[in-house]
């Protein structure tokens, strides 16, 4: 049987691999579908050999899945009003904890 929606021991485990990413940028975002989301993740504070910050993006699917990614998908030409707004408000702010509810 085909999994498709993620446990509270997923999530767990997910929150416990996204703790990583805390004291990065959010450099941008991104909507795939109305309810798929891409967070561009950028780390300010210290460069990798070559020169580059490091670049992590998060992809989020409402009540489906939340992980990290290194393929970079096909996004769409106009964003919702939803995308947009998360843009004005969470652009360029540093993410701070990474915590489960409930």
């Amino acid at each position: 049987m085909v999994k498709v929606r993620m446990s509270t021991a997923d999530v767990a485990a997910e929150v416990k691999c996204l703790r990583k990413l805390i004291g990065m940028r959010c450099s941008n975002i991104d909507d795939l579908s109305p309810k798929t989301y891409i967070f561009k993740l950028m780390n300010s504070s210290g460069a990798t050999e070559s020169g580059e910050s490091e670049k992590v993006l998060l992809l989020i699917e409402t009540g489906v899945r939340l992980h990290t990614t290194a393929y970079v998908r096909k996004k769409s030409n106009t964003s919702c009003g939803f995308t947009l707004k998360l843009r004005k408000h969470i652009r360029t702010r540093r993410l701070e904890d990474v915590q489960q509810l409930g």
